[in-house]
């Protein structure tokens, strides 16, 4: 029999939410990241607020891979997000904030982690910030997980390390224009691709 394809969907249905949800305890609890729970679920106030959007990879019913982007756009009246509860008083952010950006928080992989589902739930971030005219890409990854955001994509640190919301290990901000993440990926076609396919999907 051969193996389902592969989809990522916004978790919009109480379903797909749930798997999302069961996906990020795995995740983080398996790393030691959070305190156990009975419901064997991992969210937060963010996830019920409508400028923020969880997406999920999966194989039929197989969970792959999950993340959420918080789109803060003061137009809209979108202003609140993780980093703003982490480094709301941090004068980078202020910069960026006054102008708009989407943040990626909440990746989680099931067994392992896997390059291409990375890049495809990163261009989903990148379709966002093009759908809703931002001007910042932002995401505050583990200490170790930093370098491979700067040399993938063109991150550069915004600010210190913090302890991040929810979670009992360090983050360090990270940004990128949208116009440099473009100029930055020109020479990556399979990010170029993933861009393109989850901006055709948002869209259609």
């Amino acid at each position: 029999m051969a193996p389902s394809p592969v989809e990522c969907v916004i978790a919009q249905s109480p379903e797909i939410r749930d798997q999302v949800y069961q996906l990020r305890y795995c995740c983080y609890s398996r790393k030691g990241s959070i305190d156990p729970r009975p419901d064997r679920r991992f969210s937060d106030d963010f996830d019920q607020t409508p400028n923020h959007f969880s997406f999920l990879v999966r194989s039929g019913p197989q969970a792959l891979a999950t993340v959420r982007i918080s789109v803060v756009k003061p137009s809209l009246g979108w202003t609140e997000s993780p980093a703003c509860k982490v480094f709301g008083d941090h004068p980078a952010l202020a910069r960026v904030s006054r102008e708009s950006f989407v943040e990626a928080s909440r990746l989680c992989f099931g067994q392992q982690a896997r390059r291409d589902l990375f890049i495809g739930l990163l261009g989903n971030m990148a379709a966002l910030a093009e759908f809703y005219e931002a001007q910042w890409l932002i995401a505050c990854p583990r200490m170790e997980h930093a370098p491979l955001y700067q040399r993938l994509f063109g991150f550069r640190p915004l600010a210190e390390p913090r302890p991040y919301f929810g979670v009992n290990f360090e983050t360090q901000m990270l940004g990128v224009r949208t116009d440099e993440l473009r100029s930055h990926v020109t020479g990556a076609p399979v990010m170029r691709k993933a861009w393109s396919a989850a901006l055709t999907a948002l869209t259609t």
